[in-house]
Order: structure tokens, then C-alpha cells, then sequence
């Protein structure tokens, strides 16, 4: 967890000194996303977890290339294994990084790293650990100040508790942000 805080700290005080350099083109966003979630689940269950999952975003656009998104996101799983009723709700803090690559006037591509942490509870035990991963998508410009992304997420995760373990979590997601 201590290598999340030193990542995070990084990356908002990298954020903070290059908005405030005045030739730097710099935009604010805030958007919502709704995906589908899987989780690789192993171990006492032996059943991977999927539904829908939702996120909130907050974020910051460099000179049109670079962007720097905090993500909210909450999933959860309700299902039987050997007879027996579990439910999995996971929350997600994210950072990710963003190189956008553009292809048309009204689409990105996009390229990103994230890091952060997973707040899984899943047979009645519950573990935050650290995640980590990438994503890789596409980005259309509706408007000047509306745009959407479609895109991949893969993080990779350590949750172990009571013989139940979670590897990872891929996701498919849209999202709607608002650029200011």
C-alpha cells in the first residue's frame, strides 16, 4: 500500500508542477463509465466472477497527448458454488496514465498504464491490496466539450483470504467525461 501512496504522490505532484507551466495547454474532465467485469477467481471457489461494473472519473488532459485519470469503480457478483450462495463486490481506486495517439480528427486512440487498489470482499472475508495493469482503447470526440472512450482494462491482483484467491480483473467499459 505504501508503493500506491509513493505512485499516487509521484504522479499528482508530476500533474500539479506541469499545470502550472503557463505554455502548457492544460483541460479538466469528470465522467462516469458502466463496463463488464471478470474476475479470475482460484482456490476454495473455483468460479470466476462477472457483471456489470460501474466507475466515476475525474482527470486532467496535457497538451491534447497526455492524460491523467482518478477512477472510481464498484463491481459486484452474486453466485453458487457446491451448493453454497457467495456474492463478490469489489472497489476499485485507480491511476492511470494515458498516451493518446490521434487518427481522425474526432478519434483517439489510446495506450495507458494504472495502478492503485482493489477493495474485494468475497466470502465474507475482505482484503485492499495494490493492483496494477494496463488499458488500450479508442476515444471519440462528440463535441468540444463531450467525449467517450471504449476500451480494455487488465489489472493484475493479489487477493488471498481464506483459501480464496483473485488474480485479476479484465473489463470492458464506455464512458461519457465532460471536458471544462
Amino acid at each position: 500500500m505504501m508503493k500506491a501512496k509513493t505512485i499516487l504522490a509521484s504522479v499528482l505532484c508530476s500533474s500539479l508542477m506541469v499545470a502550472s507551466v503557463q505554455a502548457v495547454e492544460v483541460d479538466f474532465f469528470a465522467g462516469a463509465g458502466i463496463g463488464y467485469q471478470m474476475d479470475k477467481v482460484d482456490g476454495g471457489i473455483n468460479h470466476d466472477t462477472e457483471d456489470m461494473s460501474y466507475q466515476g472519473r475525474i482527470g486532467v488532459l496535457i497538451e491534447q497527448q497526455h492524460r491523467i485519470t482518478g477512477t472510481f469503480g464498484y463491481m459486484e457478483d452474486k453466485f453458487a458454488d457446491a451448493n453454497t450462495d457467495y456474492k463478490q463486490e469489489q472497489y476499485s481506486w485507480l491511476l492511470s496514465y494515458d498516451y493518446l495517439i490521434p487518427v481522425h480528427k474526432d478519434v483517439n486512440l489510446f495506450v495507458g498504464v494504472s495502478a492503485g487498489a482493489n477493495d474485494n470482499k468475497i466470502a465474507g472475508r475482505a482484503s485492499t491490496d495494490f493492483v496494477y495493469g494496463g488499458q488500450a482503447g479508442v476515444q471519440y470526440q462528440w463535441t468540444e466539450h463531450l467525449s467517450s472512450d471504449l476500451g480494455y482494462r487488465y489489472l493484475a491482483q493479489d487477493y488471498s483470504e481464506n483459501g480464496i484467491d483473485i488474480d485479476n480483473s479484465q473489463q470492458l467499459y464506455l464512458t461519457l467525461d465532460y471536458k471544462f
